[in-house]
């Protein structure tokens, strides 16, 4: 893959490109919310896992036209400036109709990018779907501030145009013991759907064709959005915020895949990978595969 995907320069064009990668070396909204360090480095490695893997068979992934637009710059910017300038780059991306796909990073990242992809397809009231594949609700409000805490409450409420309507917000792979009843019930309120862990009952293909139904319906577009913890700790182990309990490795995979293979998902991002926190590299190897499998699925449009 490190063949495949170019690297694109401010001169180039994005004319009959597929997907732009980009990355977000931040971390400090996981700091604020009182989580531990380390997912500024998640794109490097995730990166440096997935140019290792080969474009696979039938279709391969050298049928996509990728590129690689680098990182969004962080050093000596605050974290609102790194959020406008991830904001930024994801509309120039999205107007032209290629796919942003974004590596974090916290999770509070996912908030800019939602917002630039707004921007850059002009979407309304209503015209956005999300999934959050997440063992966290992740909408804290902003009593306390920016954190990767706020990021899904920040697109419900805080998107101009309001494009996210509660009942086409799904949370799934939702850990009950680990969040709290107020925010669940407010989700809930909303109108949103949460697929819990327990819920899925051996059975999380068909439930995420349920989220995808629901993010889908009456929308334009819909987003993805991955927190590697999402995955037990013994496939994610350098996670954020790593649980023994949680979605497989494979079923993360496979999950990726059916958000690929979806004609309305058009932005996708993989938050919250901790190097520092990993285990011989399983947790950037994991979401270079659901990174890898994103895109099998998208080649399967065609």
């Amino acid at each position: 893959m490190g063949e495949i995907v170019r690297p694109f320069s401010p001169d180039s064009s994005l004319d009959g490109v597929d997907v732009a990668l980009m990355g977000v070396p931040e971390d400090r909204g996981i700091r604020a919310n009182g989580g531990r360090e380390g997912a500024r480095l998640g794109p490097r490695f995730i990166r440096k896992a997935f140019y290792r893997l080969t474009p696979g068979f039938r279709p391969p992934l050298s049928d996509l036209s990728i590129v690689d637009v680098g990182d969004i710059r962080t050093e000596g910017k605050t974290l609102e400036e790194v959020h406008e300038g991830t904001r930024s780059v994801v509309a120039a991306v999205a107007s032209k109709g290629v796919i942003p796909i974004v590596l974090g990073g916290g999770h509070d990242l996912t908030y800019p990018g939602l917002h630039g992809f707004v921007d850059g397809l002009g979407l309304g009231e209503g015209e956005l779907g999300v999934i959050n594949v997440d063992s966290h609700l992740d909408v804290r409000d902003m009593s306390h501030g920016l954190t990767s805490g706020t990021p899904f409450f920040r697109i419900l409420e805080e998107l101009p145009g309001k494009p996210l309507k509660g009942r086409n917000f799904a949370e799934f792979g939702i850990q009950e013991l680990h969040n709290s009843p107020w925010y669940y019930q407010w989700l809930r309120d909303a109108g949103a759907s949460i697929f819990t862990l327990k819920s899925l009952q051996g059975r999380p293909m068909e439930t995420f064709l349920q989220a995808l139904q629901a993010a889908g319906e009456g929308t334009r577009a819909v987003a993805v959005s991955v927190d590697i913890d999402a995955a037990r700790s013994t496939d994610a182990p350098g996670a954020s915020a790593s649980n023994p309990n949680g979605l497989s490795a494979q079923d993360l995979e496979k999950v990726a895949y059916l958000a690929g293979r979806t004609e309305r998902v058009r932005f996708f991002d993989i938050m919250e990978t901790s190097p520092p926190l990993d285990v011989d590299g399983r947790t950037s190897a994991l979401a270079a595969a659901v990174l890898f499998w994103f895109l099998k699925g998208l080649c399967e449009r065609r």
